[in-house]
């Protein structure tokens, strides 16, 4: 039995890379960038976010932003070296606050 002629439909072959991309093709978000909603708002100093997953964070930022609760936030985070509660959650320091959406 012989195999169809290749027609110009045919897929193209591939060749096997030579060397690892530069970069990734699919680049993951940093850590340090956390997405929820605002659990406990105002003024602040802190804030208290939970993410999709469930999880909780009390931040602290002294940029004076004021969030609502149940906005939805992007958050640039760090380390919370001061010592201060801020409410449950695991403690941030909120470097950059964005309202997503």
């Amino acid at each position: 039995m012989s195999e169809p002629p290749l027609s110009s439909t045919s897929p193209p072959t591939v060749r096997p890379p030579t060397a690892p991309p530069a970069s990734p093709s699919d680049p993951r978000p940093p850590k340090n960038v956390l997405v929820g909603r605002v659990t406990r708002g105002g003024s602040g100093p802190c804030y208290g976010m939970e993410t999709d997953d469930g999880k909780q964070y009390a931040l602290y930022s002294d940029a004076g932003t004021s969030l609502e609760v149940g906005t939805t936030i992007r958050v640039e985070a760090a380390p919370l070296l001061l010592k201060i509660d801020c409410g449950p959650g695991e403690p941030r320091s909120a470097v950059r606050i964005e309202r997503v959406g």
